[in-house]
C-alpha cells in the first residue's frame, strides 16, 4: 500500500510500505507501528513535550543496522516543531513532538526509538547558551543489568530506589525500558538545573551501591558491571538522553518502555512488554505515569507555521511579479532602540535575554534574491559588506526584513569593533557575521505590531534557513534572571546583554524601556572636532584626536583620545580628515592653550567609538582609548 494518504490532527502525511514488515520476530509491519504510535500519542506526548528528540531510525526494519540522527533531513514538514542546540561540532536543529501528527512522521520515517532529555525547553528558554542553563522537573536512573542478572533483580533495587526517594519527600515511577533492565523515575517540586539533577542521582546511586556492593555499582567500567545492576546516574546529564517512556524499542521483538505499577516490580515473574501489553494496559488503566509530567502546552507555540507568510508572498507576487526595489530607508523601518536602565529583578516569564554584540547595528532587507542593508541612521551599508549578498541565496522565497548587528570576531573567538572598523587595513585575522535578533517584515506581512515572543518563534523557525549561510546566526537567547544574563555576558567578556519585555512590538525609530540594555563597560560615542600632531614615532602622523559630544549650542569638548590606534589606523585616520580641515574650533567655549595651540580643526562629521574609565570632574573623558570610526552612525544621531 504505498503512498497512502493518512488524516491526523487535521493533516495529511504520506505513509509509505505500510506492509514492510518492521519487526522479523513476530512479523510487526510498518501498518502497525502507525496504529500504535496513534493509539499512545496522547498519554505519550506529555513525557516527551518540549524536549528535543534524537532518533535511531531501521528504514529496512529491525533485522537490519540502525542508526542514530539528532539533525533533522530534508524535506521535513514545516508544520514540525524544531529546537535548535548548539554542539562542539557545530548546532544542530532537532524535531520537538507536540501532535499525533508528529509521531506519526516519525514512524513514517522508521524511527522507532525516540530519546529524550531531562531538560524541558519552557524550562530552560527557547536556544538557552549552553548545558549549564538547562532546567528539569524530573530525575530518571537507569537500572542496566550486567551479564546474566535477571530482570527481577533490577526490580528490587527500583524498589530500593524507590524507599530512598521517599525518605527525600518524592514520589517515583518506575518503566521497563523495553530492553534488559528499568528506569526509576522522580518527579521534583520545583525545576533545577540538570547538573543538580545528575549530583541527586549520584548520591543515590554511590548510596544503594555503598550498602549493596554485591549487587549494585555506580561505575561507569564495564568491567564493574559483572554480576550487579549498574545505576546509570549520568542520564541526567544535560547533554545525555534516554529512550521515551511508550517509545518502541529497536530489537526482534516490539518491546515498548512501558510504564508499570510497584506492585509489578514486586512479582518475581517482571518481565517485559511488547506494543500489544501496552495498548490493552492503556485501554484499561490510562497513563500510569499521569503525575511525572504535566501536559505541556507551550511547546506548540515554540515554533510558528511559515506557511501563512508563504502564502502572503505568493499573493503579492501574482499581484506583482516585478522584484520591489526599496530606495531610502529598509520600507520606512528604523531600528528600535534599547534604554539605559537597570536589569536587575527582571525574569524570564516576562523578559528575554540576549547577547549585546560589538559592532554595527544593522537592517537587511531580502527581496528576491536582492540584499540591502541600512544602519541604524538610514545609511545604506550594502557595499561596506558584500559579504551579506550570500544571503540573496539562501533566502529565496522569504522576503524579510531582518534587524541584527554586523560584527567581527578575533582570532580568539571574541567580537572586537576595532577590528571592525578598520579591518580594511589591518593585517589581524577576523571573522565576520552577521547576528540576526529580530524579524521586521515577512513576505509582505508587517511584523511590528506583533510581540516580541511571536516574532521570536518566527525568527527560530528561519534560523535554519539564515543559518545555512556561512555570513550569518541566530544568537541563542541567555538563561535569565537579569542579573545571571549579565554575570553570563561579563564571563564571556561580551559587551554586555539587552533585556526585551516578551510583550513588547517592535518601536521602529523610537528607544523605549521595552527593551533595556547593560553594558560591561564604558562605551561611548563621540564626534571628532580636530587633532593635534604626533611626535617622536609618530611624527608626520596623528597624536591624538580631539572629541566632543553634541550640545543644544554645539559640540562640547570632552576631551582627547591618544590611545588604541595602530599605525595603519592613523594613517587612514589622516587621510580621511585632512579634507574635512576647517579654519576655527568647532567646539563651544575655549579650549586649553596647550590643546588649542598646535590643533587642526576639522568639519566634525565623522563619529568615533570610544572606550573610557569615568568622568573627570572637569566633564572630560578618563583614560580614554580608540576603538574605530562609527560608518553606521552621523552626529545628529547621538
Amino acid at each position: 500500500m504505498p503512498g497512502s494518504k493518512l488524516e491526523v490532527d487535521g493533516r495529511f502525511l504520506t505513509v509509505t510500505n505500510l506492509d514492510k514488515v518492521m519487526y522479523p520476530g513476530d512479523g510487526t509491519r510498518k501498518f502497525d507501528v502507525l496504529q500504535y504510535v496513534i493509539a499512545v500519542a496522547d498519554v505519550m506526548l506529555p513525557h516527551i513535550a518540549s524536549r528535543p528528540i534524537t532518533r535511531k531510525r531501521w528504514p529496512h526494519g529491525t533485522g537490519s543496522d540502525p542508526f542514530f540522527e539528532k539533525a533533522l533531513p530534508p524535506g521535513t514538514p514545516d508544520w514540525l516543531a524544531r529546537f535548535t542546540i548548539a554542539h562542539a561540532e557545530g548546532k544542530t536543529v532537532y524535531p520537538v513532538a507536540r501532535s499525533a501528527a508528529d509521531l506519526v512522521w516519525l514512524a513514517q520515517m522508521a524511527a522507532l526509538e525516540l530519546h529524550v532529555p531531562q531538560w524541558r525547553i519552557d524550562l530552560s528558554g527557547i536556544g538557552s547558551a549552553g548545558d549549564e542553563s538547562r532546567r528539569t522537573d524530573r530525575l530518571v536512573l537507569d537500572l542496566d543489568p550486567g551479564p546474566d542478572v535477571p530482570l527481577q533483580r533490577c526490580a528490587d533495587v527500583a524498589l530500593a530506589i524507590r524507599d530512598v526517594l521517599a525518605d527525600a519527600g518524592l514520589d517515583s515511577y518506575p518503566v521497563t525500558s523495553g530492553g534488559k533492565g528499568i528506569h526509576v523515575y522522580a518527579r521534583f517540586p520545583s525545576p533545577v538545573k540538570s547538573e543538580s539533577a545528575r549530583a541527586v542521582a549520584k548520591q543515590i546511586a554511590d548510596s544503594l551501591a555503598a550498602a549493596h556492593p554485591k549487587d549494585v555499582t555506580a561505575s561507569m567500567a564495564k568491567s564493574a558491571r559483572t554480576s550487579k545492576v549498574f545505576l546509570d546516574w549520568s542520564q541526567n546529564t544535560a547533554a545525555k538522553t534516554t529512550l521515551a517512556p511508550y517509545s518502541l524499542r529497536g530489537s526482534e521483538h516490539p518491546w515498548v518502555a512501558a510504564p508499570r505499577t510497584w506492585d509489578e516490580l514486586a512479582d518475581p515473574a517482571i518481565a517485559q512488554l511488547d506494543y500489544r501489553d501496552v495498548l490493552d494496559r492503556f485501554r484499561e488503566s490510562g497513563d500510569l505515569l499521569a503525575d511525572l509530567d504535566p501536559v505541556v502546552e507551550t511547546v506548540a507555540d515554540r515554533t510558528v507555521d511559515l506557511g501563512e507568510y508563504r502564502k502572503a508572498r505568493a499573493s503579492r507576487k501574482k499581484a506583482d511579479p516585478g522584484p520591489t526595489r526599496i530606495t531610502g530607508t529598509v520600507s520606512g523601518t528604523r531600528p528600535m532602540l534599547a534604554a539605559d536602565e537597570p536589569i536587575d529583578g527582571l525574569t524570564d516569564n516576562a523578559w528575554a535575554f540576549e547577547g549585546k554584540w560589538d559592532g554595527y547595528r544593522i537592517l537587511l532587507r531580502h527581496d528576491d534574491g536582492d540584499i540591502r542593508c541600512w544602519s541604524r541612521s538610514g545609511v545604506d551599508m550594502t557595499a561596506d559588506f558584500p559579504e551579506l549578498l550570500e544571503l540573496g541565496a539562501v533566502l529565496r522565497g522569504f522576503d524579510v526584513v531582518l534587524d541584527g548587528e554586523m560584527v567581527a570576531f578575533d582570532a580568539a573567538g571574541r567580537t572586537d569593533f576595532g577590528l571592525l572598523a578598520s579591518r580594511n587595513h589591518r593585517d589581524a585575522e577576523y571573522t565576520l557575521r552577521y547576528r540576526v535578533f529580530d524579524v521586521v517584515e515577512l513576505n509582505g506581512t508587517d511584523l511590528t505590531s506583533t510581540p516580541w515572543d511571536r516574532r521570536r518563534q518566527i525568527l527560530d523557525e528561519l534560523a535554519p534557513v539564515i543559518e545555512s549561510a556561512s555570513i550569518a546566526d541566530v544568537p541563542p537567547l541567555l538563561p535569565g534572571p537579569g542579573a545571571d544574563a549579565a554575570e553570563h555576558a561579563r564571563s564571556n567578556g561580551w559587551e554586555g546583554i539587552v533585556a526585551k519585555r516578551r510583550a513588547s512590538t517592535y518601536q521602529s525609530g523610537r528607544r523605549s524601556s521595552d527593551w533595556r540594555k547593560h553594558k560591561n563597560w564604558n562605551d561611548i560615542e563621540v564626534v571628532i572636532g580636530g587633532y593635534r600632531p604626533g611626535r617622536g614615532g609618530r611624527s608626520g602622523s596623528i597624536g591624538s584626536l580631539l572629541v566632543g559630544l553634541p550640545a543644544e549650542t554645539g559640540l562640547r569638548y570632552v576631551g582627547r583620545v591618544g590611545t588604541g590606534f595602530t599605525d595603519a589606523d592613523l594613517d587612514a585616520l589622516l587621510d580621511e580628515l585632512k579634507p574635512l580641515t576647517i579654519g576655527r574650533s568647532p567646539f563651544i567655549g575655549t579650549l586649553d592653550k596647550p590643546v588649542a595651540s598646535s590643533a587642526t580643526w576639522v568639519l566634525p562629521k565623522l563619529v568615533a567609538d570610544v572606550r573610557f574609565m569615568d568622568w573627570t570632574s572637569t566633564g572630560h573623558l578618563r583614560h580614554p582609548s580608540w576603538r574605530g570610526i562609527r560608518r553606521d552612525k552621523l552626529p545628529g544621531d547621538l
